[in-house]
């Protein structure tokens, strides 16, 4: 299964909380691999994937973050006009909903790379492969 592993936070909507997730990544030598935020007025959600997630992990806690570990997939979209619209094709005639997505940077010739959470993650790998969407490890988004 190419699901991969996610750390989701609340943060406050508040000048600097950001950077002090940022700051306990830092100083435990953690590096942020991809981040996305979702705001209200009085809270973030912020996704993050790390190059050490247990260690990002264990730092956030400790530095009085709740955290919380999700299974998202990585997706190698056609980098081209209506790629997208491919994959949300499939998806759809799948039953998948969406929760959310965010894009991430990519090496991948001709690909763009997307960090999808669908309402039925531990299914959803098997379902898009079998459909013939090119499915990403961690490893591939690393590289």
């Amino acid at each position: 299964m190419k699901n991969i592993r996610q750390l989701s936070l609340f943060v406050e909507n508040r000048p600097g909380a950001i950077a002090e997730v940022c700051r306990v990544l830092k100083n435990a030598q953690v590096n942020i691999c991809a981040m996305s935020v979702a705001d209200t007025s009085e809270f973030g959600i912020l996704r993050m994937l790390l190059d050490d997630m247990d260690k990002g992990n264990a730092a956030l806690k400790a530095a009085g973050f709740i955290t919380r570990e999700n299974r998202v997939s990585a997706i190698a979209v056609p980098d081209h006009a209506g790629g997208l619209a491919e994959v949300f094709e499939k998806t759809g005639s799948l039953g998948m909903s969406v929760e959310y997505m965010y894009a991430i940077p990519s090496a991948k010739q001709g690909k763009a790379v997307i960090i999808f959470r669908f309402n039925d993650q531990e299914s959803a790998a098997g379902k898009l492969s079998d459909a013939g969407v090119e499915l990403l490890s961690y490893n591939d988004i690393r590289n």
